[in-house]
């Protein structure tokens, strides 16, 4: 067995019920809290080897717990916002508009998107629908955040390209 699957095994077996209680302490929400925890052992998956330099590994363990529930909880109150903005706006959206897209304009914007990178729709699709920042695609794509957002400006600088095909 590899040493970082060793070592994560043995993370895993030392910390997992004590993060999960953590979090749930912090978040007050268990499947939130489960979440928490799968994304510690991603971000140990990643970069195992990084704990067992650290000073005090538990410390380190209960430093990134606390870190992901805060940001988990950052990004549920943006939603829970911007989900109570939306039903404020419901009945306006089913409304007829007139510029609303029409079937063949959504299908073209499919296959615009389709047509973009993986990286850039990637990118693209967890900016605008999924409402992460630059920062934090990047710490999920383990990339740079400057490399993020030149990504997404390529993405739309090519969608915008095909801007007489959406039209």
């Amino acid at each position: 067995m590899p040493s970082t699957e060793a070592t994560l095994i043995r993370l895993h077996a030392d910390y997992a019920i004590s993060a999960y209680q953590f979090a749930w302490s912090v978040t007050k929400d268990e499947p939130l809290a489960q979440d928490v925890v799968q994304g510690l052992f991603l971000k140990l998956a990643r970069d195992a080897d990084a704990i067992t330099s650290a000073q005090s590994e538990r410390a380190m363990i209960f430093t990134l717990v606390r870190n992901l529930a805060l940001d988990a909880l950052r990004r549920r109150s943006t939603r829970e916002k911007a989900l109570d903005r939306w039903a404020e706006e419901l009945p306006e959206w089913f409304e007829p508009h007139a510029d609303a897209p029409t079937e063949d304009q959504r299908l073209l914007l499919t296959a615009a998107l389709a047509a973009l990178p993986e990286d850039q729709r990637s990118v693209i699709h967890l900016h605008l629908w999924e409402e992460l920042s630059f920062r934090e695609i990047g710490e999920l794509l383990d990339l740079r955040t400057q490399t993020i957002a030149s990504r997404y400006r390529y993405g739309l600088e090519k969608l915008r390209t095909q801007k007489h095909i959406l039209a």
